[in-house]
């Protein structure tokens, strides 16, 4: 959205408005896509705006009050008493720079005569501006303060994200991202755990559908959120049972996602070694119920909840196979199930000596 001329950026314009240099949100009625992207700025805390600066050349492109150019902070911040009776806010820097903006000079318009103290505020702003030098032939730019080279890339936002001292669940962060899993897996485990995933309540919450529209999961007459979806509907509980049957562990599960994930990966009593194998299980479960929630909306198709565990099991066979070749086992023997579990506990033990 850099280049206000091109194409996009006239249409979104049109379609929303702009203020302040950017374009506006939009009312609830708008895309979802396009809040998205609005959105990309809140993350953790305000650390997109923190870590860009404006880097003013002619300052044709950057705006006075809005942009961050001058302070570590844009001047509307800075001096909000003054941006609030200004009447042009929306001005550039060049406009401001040729007008005059000393204290006396012709870039000061105000809705009202300033009091004292306010008149001291442009003094001071004067005082920050008189040694800004505008360059004719240089185009303004956006400096990426997370690089050496000040060029803006994922790893480097990435980073700063998951190290920051921020409101961020590292540990959920790194649990998620398990070289066994899967990308989409991965993906949509991280969607679930912030719950963002398209469930019913969700797709109401952005405007997608109506309240009026059917809320409730096939069969269960529920609420469909991704709590219910996930851990309390008949489909996924029974199937929760039954994995933990078939593991051998009896335990009364968590009502609440993030503490059910937590729970069961880190099982109490169980070795250090087994963490990794039961992530890999939790994975494959969440995955098949998801699959199968939307076989059953879609494809009209059901599954029993002994094909939905063989899934389960298949599904981490081959996800822990494929990375670790060293695993001596096959799934096709006909062994019991659970010597595949111990198996794999014993390998892993091996690995962490």
């Amino acid at each position: 959205m850099v280049d206000r001329e091109g194409l996009w950026y006239r249409v979104l314009k049109a379609r929303y408005g702009e203020v302040g240099g950017c374009i506006r949100e939009g009312d609830r009625y708008a895309s979802v896509w396009w809040k998205m992207i609005c959105r990309v700025r809140e993350g953790v805390g305000r650390w997109f705006d923190e870590n860009i600066r404006r880097v003013v050349g002619d300052g044709r492109n950057t705006f006075f009050w809005y942009d961050n150019w001058i302070w570590d902070i844009p001047l509307r911040f800075k001096f909000s008493r003054l941006f609030d009776l200004t009447v042009d806010k929306e001005c550039k820097v060049e406009e401001m720079w040729r007008l005059g903006w000393a204290g006396d000079g012709r870039a000061w318009v105000w809705r009202r005569r300033l009091f004292a103290w306010e008149g001291d505020s442009v003094r001071e702003c004067a005082v920050l501006l008189n040694n800004i030098v505008l360059q004719d032939n240089v185009h303004d730019s956006w400096r990426w303060l997370l690089d050496l080279a000040h060029r803006y890339s994922v790893k480097a936002a990435y980073r700063y994200i998951t190290t920051t001292g921020e409101n961020t669940d590292r540990s959920q962060v790194a649990d998620v991202w398990v070289k066994h899993i899967p990308s989409k897996v991965s993906i949509m485990v991280w969607r679930l755990l912030c719950n963002r995933l398209p469930t019913r309540d969700n797709l109401v919450h952005q405007g997608i559908l109506l309240p009026t529209d059917g809320m409730y999961v096939a069969g269960c007459d529920v609420l469909e959120s991704a709590t219910h979806l996930f851990l309390h509907c008949d489909i996924s509980s029974e199937l929760w049972s039954s994995v933990r049957s078939w593991l051998g562990i009896y335990s009364v599960p968590s009502g609440e996602l993030r503490h059910h994930f937590t729970q069961f990966t880190k099982m109490a009593g169980m070795p250090i070694s087994s963490y990794l194998f039961l992530t890999v299980i939790w994975f494959a479960t969440v995955w098949v119920i998801w699959k199968e929630q939307n076989n059953r909306v879609f494809q009209n198709a059901t599954a029993t909840t002994y094909f939905l565990l063989e899934k389960v099991k298949l599904n981490s066979f081959l996800w822990l196979k494929s990375k670790q070749s060293a695993l001596v086992y096959s799934y096709t023997t006909g062994e019991n199930t659970r010597c595949f579990v111990w198996v794999c506990f014993s390998f892993f033990s091996w690995l962490v000596l």
